[in-house]
């Protein structure tokens, strides 16, 4: 269990940066942070995600984790934009596309935790 949190933190802490540097960009090269480590890195921490995660016994970070993953991020959008951050990319909390993924993420994370659920159910 100590490792979906630890990888739920690492996710969340590269996702910070990347935020901070697209809100006030050069951030990240002030401090000695490459961006492609930080995408390196996210991308390891999914496929140990992937690799790792039994939804059968670990239902309730199938609850857990989504809230978390769509909840901080969009505080972190406030507080970026209420710092006097204007996105690079185009992303706030007025972007569509912001709003479809966390639609799209509640929806896939709702969908497995019902199959966790059925196939519980279905063992005994």
């Amino acid at each position: 269990m100590k490792t979906y949190w630890l990888i739920s933190v690492v996710l969340l802490l590269n996702l910070s940066l990347l935020l901070i540097n697209d809100y006030f960009p050069g951030t990240l090269e002030a401090i000695g942070i490459p961006v492609w480590l930080l995408f390196a890195i996210m991308a390891a921490m999914i496929v140990l995600s992937a690799l790792r995660l039994k939804p059968d016994k670990e239902k309730h970070f199938l609850i857990i984790f989504p809230v978390v993953s769509v909840i901080y991020p969009l505080l972190l959008l406030f507080v970026l934009t209420a710092l006097g951050g204007e996105s690079a990319s185009g992303l706030s909390l007025t972007s569509p596309i912001l709003w479809i993924g966390v639609i799209v993420t509640l929806a896939v994370f709702r969908r497995t935790y019902r199959k966790a659920q059925e196939e519980e159910a279905q063992q005994g």
